[in-house]
Formats: structure tokens, sequence, C-alpha cells
């Protein structure tokens, strides 16, 4: 634990912006006991839980960890926890009642303390996918046999069934789910058919003043997607804007959690210098739970440089953020803590907001969801 304190206060700018640092250290001193009668799995989850107070990027990563995942997706709507992906169509829409007996919402108050975070809206982008992550259930107290967790799930047509998911590393889940965390990849919903794409463009229907909406779904903060680069992006959003016929930008930011700071400079020069983008309502940003870090960090430029308007829910970041983590492996246990190590500032010291909220607050339901409705997007594009 001194490796770890030693470490945290070398990486980390302010490490006791949150919690105190006689806080922290007691935490530290009183770890070794405890750590000492854990098994390797445990100490693994319970450093994840000391280190989870710092920041929403600080912290040990469940892909990192050598942890698994049972073979079922969770996302949280309204307070139900429900499957949104999983091997048997028939679990898709069911909520989860318990689990090995415990009720879900006490299940899901367990591991919170194990999720590295901003802010609420952190906290419930990542709980879901601790519910369905064996070694921290068990390091929570949750389940005592990782291979029977005994989900209880109400099914779609109000039935209940029992099941014991498979058990699959985070490479096999990644495999064939790639956004473990926050909502997937669903080839059968427009909005989330392409989230695996770094960023693209399509035109929608016609906005309420006559004109086209040009719909942008930013995913991740990086050069390229596929072919194309950011600047080639920014370039044929700026002509495109410039045509005449387009008067509406939709920016989508819900699934993006951010990426290299550096790379978004091109689309925020000319979202913030082309002059349709002038009129009011002409830039709409679609914000969300996975709205984090680099992207949190756009969302908060637009915010203060453009009329933008935001709809959807609160964002995962902060518009000052703790991020760029750098790891440190501990000694023996060779435990690896990501500690963030820089401070950016996009809101300006005066911005004490820990996330940035919607102008219009419209969130999506289990019902949307099933069926393939986006409300969200419905009311960007409906805004008058």
């Amino acid at each position: 634990m001194q490796a770890l304190g030693d470490g945290v206060r070398r990486i980390h700018p302010n490490p006791f912006w949150r919690q105190s640092e006689a806080e922290f250290d007691a935490s530290l001193t009183a770890a070794p006991e405890h750590l000492a009668q854990l098994d390797d799995i445990d100490a693994r989850a319970e450093v994840m839980r000391l280190t989870a107070q710092i920041d929403g990027h600080t912290g040990v990563y469940l892909g990192e960890a050598g942890f698994h995942l049972y073979a079922i997706h969770l996302y949280e709507f309204g307070g139900d926890f429900a499957v949104i992906a999983a091997a048997d169509a028939a679990l898709v829409g069911a909520t989860v009642l318990s689990i090995d007996g415990v009720p879900v919402a006490d299940a899901a108050a367990a591991v919170a303390p194990y999720s590295p975070f901003d802010n609420e809206s952190t906290i419930r982008l990542v709980v879901p996918t601790l519910l369905t992550t064996p070694e921290v259930l068990r390091a929570a107290g949750v389940i005592d046999d990782m291979a029977a967790p005994h989900y209880v799930v109400r099914l779609t047509d109000g039935s209940e069934r029992e099941i014991d998911p498979d058990q699959l590393s985070w490479e096999e889940f990644v495999a064939i789910d790639p956004k473990p965390i926050g909502m997937t990849k669903i080839a059968s919903i427009p909005a989330l058919a392409r989230i695996d794409e770094p960023f693209w463009t399509t035109v929608l229907d016609a906005a309420p003043d006559g004109g086209e909406a040009l719909y942008l779904q930013y995913n991740e903060v990086v050069r390229t997607s596929g072919p194309r680069s950011i600047d080639q992006l920014a370039d044929e959003i700026d002509a495109a804007l410039s045509g005449g016929n387009i008067t509406r930008l939709v920016v989508d930011l819900r699934y993006n959690p951010g990426g290299n700071v550096r790379e978004y400079a091109p689309l925020l020069s000319v979202l913030t210098t082309n002059p349709t983008l002038a009129a009011p309502r002409s830039l709409v940003v679609l914000i969300g739970r996975q709205t984090f870090s680099a992207a949190v960090l756009l969302a908060t430029e637009l915010d203060n440089l453009t009329n933008a308007v935001f709809v959807g829910e609160p964002t995962g970041g902060s518009p000052n953020l703790y991020a760029d983590p750098s790891p440190l492996t501990l000694p023996n246990s060779g435990i690896v803590v990501n500690v963030s190590s820089e401070f950016f500032e996009a809101g300006g010291l005066s911005d004490l907001r820990d996330a940035i909220a919607p102008d219009i607050a419209v969130t999506v339901g289990l019902d949307d969801f099933l069926a393939g409705r986006d409300p969200v997007l419905d009311a960007a594009l409906a805004l008058a």
C-alpha cells in the first residue's frame, strides 16, 4: 500500500480534491491487514474499491484486471437493470430482480463503490457492468459461488426465470459485444447500428424550418474512422452547412467515452465558425451518461463557445476533469492501477458543475429500446 500511496501522489496532480489526504491514508493504512486475508481475486477487487474514489479515470480497469463477465449485457433504464444483449434472444428486455437472493437494488448499492466516477451518471453507467462481473459481485458480498450467480429475471411476457450465464473473459466478451460498458451495438436500431464506428454522418428528415438536418454520430475522439480523417469530416460538414440545404446539425455524443482530446480540434473549429450554426437551434448536441472524458471536454467547449442546445441526459464526465491516466504497477501483486496525470479545465475555474445537464431532458425507456425508438433524436429533430 505504500507503493500505491506514493505512486498516486507522484502521478496525480491533485489526488485529494474529493477525499481528504487523511481519509486516503487511513484507507491505505487499514488495507494491508485486510488484504492479507484475501485471495488474489478479492485483493484486486479491493484495490479497485480503494482507488475508485479518486476520479473517473483513476482505478483498476475491469478489462485489465483479469476479471470476467457473465454472458449478458445489462443497461439501466429508470432504475431497472435490463438485458439488452444475450446469446438467448428470449432474455433481451428481461429485468433483473435479484442476484443470488439479493434484491437487485441492494446488489447495485453493494458494487457501486467499485466504480471510478466523475459524477452520479458515471456510476449509473458502470454499475450494470459491475453487476455482471463475477469477481466484483463476490468481493462485494453479493454472491458466494461465481459459477452460480442465480440471477432471477422477469421476462417481457411477465414470467420469471433463474439463470446462471456462462463466464467469459473480457476478451471473449468484447469479441461478440464490443462495448461492455453502456449501450452496445444493436443492428436493428439505426442510432445503435454503427456505434462501433468512430464517426459517421447522414442526412435526416427535414428540419421544422423546411431545411435538412445533418446528423453526426461521434463515438470516439480519434484521428480516423476507416479511410476518413477528422479533417475530412470537418471539411465535409463545413461544405454541407454552406450549401444552403442543411439548416440544422445534430451532433450525437451519447455513446462517446472519449479518446485523444487533441483530435477534435478540426471539428470544433467548424462548429464554432460556420455561419449557418449561428442561427438559434441550428446546432443540437445529444449527450448522456456515456459522454465522458474527451467527449465531455468537447461538449463543454461547445457549451461555452456556441448557442448549442443540449438534449438527453447529464453527461458521465465533468466539464473540468482529471484524465490522461498513467499505469502504476504495484510490486508483489502486479496489480495495475491507472492514475490520472493531468487536469483538463475546459469549463474554466468558475465552472463547478460535475456534469453538463441537458437543456431538454429526454430519456430512453426500456419500452423505447425494445421498440427501436429514439426519443432523444426525435426531440432534437422536432425543435422549432
